[in-house]
């Protein structure tokens, strides 16, 4: 009876240390796509690239809106938006299901196209 509450702790800390875990992964993850993305639109067409990316745990939606690229990541407090505002229109799509994936990041006309690459 004595551990159940010491249990209880450490089952609340792990579940805390998994979530800032995801939520810094999907950070690194949209700081990179955000940065390579201004980065190819700077050079113009026909200039891309290809990067290697973590989707974590938990994440309810990635969408492109305007010059905006936004992650909800689900926490035990609710949803957490992460987001990057580009100098370029970003248009495309990517997977809401964890694990590493082949970004490829083109240069479009007035924009930048980013989606899972094929190769």
């Amino acid at each position: 009876m004595v551990l159940i509450p010491y249990a209880l702790y450490l089952q609340s800390v792990s579940r805390n240390l998994s979530e800032e875990n995801d939520l810094t992964i999907a950070s690194n993850s949209v700081q990179k796509i955000g940065q390579i993305s201004d980065w190819v639109y700077s050079q113009g067409q026909p200039a891309k690239t290809t990067i290697l990316i973590e989707i974590p745990r938990n994440v309810e939606e990635i969408s492109f809106n305007g010059k905006m690229m936004t992650w909800k990541i689900r926490t035990s407090s609710g949803l957490s938006d992460i987001y990057y505002i580009s100098v370029a229109n970003l248009t495309g799509s990517l997977p809401k299901t964890p694990g590493y994936y082949n970004v490829l990041i083109q240069a479009i006309e007035n924009g930048v196209n980013i989606s899972v690459s094929s190769s």
